[in-house]
């Protein structure tokens, strides 16, 4: 196999701006296209979607079922709104197709643990979008505090507050308007810290708790949350989602999506790097890392910078082509963290074990 041939469900902002343009390098201004994988086929119900989709010469098929009954679809992306990511996800599994799910995986944990169990029982591979450990700064991060660079790393702070919601258009989305979604704060950004803070920590979360923000918005989900969290070896960190702030202007909103490592001989800063962009010189932002050591500040560069969406589906195409299939265990282990958070602000702030 040359090239892993996908389909992708659902054609949103995410889908569109993210994965196809950037990922499968489907905006020739800017990116040559994947050597590994190739988007063919793609559907979503909106027709507006579905032009946006064959304008980077996509060709659209006519339905869910014609993706997943044509033989050259070897893997599909489920970019869907959330509550259908497992149900979308399991019907591709059946049909023999590789899935990479857009997070959460879905929004219990019974139907996330089927799609682990089909994916390992067909042998397919079932990745999950964590794509900020892919960002260079992040991953420069992350070996600066293996190389000890800030002493013995004890406590961490992440954090990805903005501005969603206040807008009736936005306040209609099934992110703000229908819990069950999972579309919240908890889930929709919350979810890429947890996985932050256990890449940073080189370790997984073993217990947290959360409470939510004081409401001040129109919408039916959490305006914003607080979470506290230890890892398996006793590193503490706390999270702060939100939908409910800004920081002046859209720039300085963007730069405050990041992370604070502190150690016993140093600190780490980012800024930006909590986010969709992955540090190329055209984006809106210059992303950004700091490390601070003996009362000196010093900017850190990554040596290369490759886009965040590019190595996510490389990895899960390359994963195919090897034939040695993700497990999807990042995936449940996510969600469960999720679910938990909601847990634990439904009960007054409680502490709560995580052993998935």
């Amino acid at each position: 196999m040359d090239q892993v041939r996908y389909g992708i469900i659902g054609f949103g902002g995410i889908a569109e701006l993210r994965l196809a343009k950037e990922g499968f390098g489907l905006d020739s201004t800017r990116f040559t296209k994947t050597e590994r994988a190739v988007l063919i086929t793609g559907w979503d119900p909106s027709p507006a979607r579905r032009r946006a989709a064959e304008a980077l010469g996509i060709t659209c098929s006519g339905s869910i079922e014609e993706i997943l009954d044509n033989p050259l679809v070897d893997a599909v992306i489920v970019a869907t709104n959330n509550r259908n990511h497992a149900p979308v996800a399991k019907r591709a599994l059946l049909a023999g197709k590789h899935v990479f799910l857009e997070k959460p995986a879905g929004v219990s944990m019974p139907e996330v643990r089927e799609l682990v169990a089909l994916a390992s029982g067909r042998h397919l591979s079932l990745g999950i979008d964590h794509m900020m450990v892919k960002n260079a700064y992040n991953e420069l991060a992350r070996d600066m505090v293996r190389s000890n660079a800030i002493g013995r790393l004890d406590h961490m702070v992440l954090h990805m507050e903005f501005s969603y919601g206040k807008e009736p258009g936005e306040a209609a989305t099934w992110r703000c308007a229908d819990p069950l979604e999972l579309g919240g704060p908890v889930g929709d950004v919350g979810s890429h810290c947890f996985y932050m803070a256990e890449f940073l920590a080189g370790e997984p979360i073993t217990a947290l708790s959360c409470t939510y923000a004081p409401k001040r918005l129109g919408i039916v989900v959490e305006d914003g949350a607080y979470m506290r969290f230890t890892t398996r070896s006793g590193i503490e960190g706390t999270i702060r989602v939100s939908f409910d702030q800004t920081r002046g202007n859209d720039a300085q909103t963007l730069l405050n999506l990041g992370f604070e490592l502190y150690g016993d001989t140093g600190e780490i800063d980012s800024h930006g790097t909590l986010f969709q962009l992955s540090g190329h010189k055209d984006e809106p932002i210059g992303l950004s890392l700091d490390v601070l050591s003996q009362g000196r500040r010093v900017a850190c560069t990554p040596p290369v910078i490759e886009n965040i969406y590019r190595k996510q589906i490389e990895e899960h195409a390359l994963s195919i082509m090897e034939n040695e299939p993700l497990d999807g265990m990042a995936a449940l282990h996510n969600l469960d963290l999720i679910l938990k958070s909601h847990e634990s602000a439904g009960k007054g702030g409680i502490h709560i074990e995580v052993r998935s």
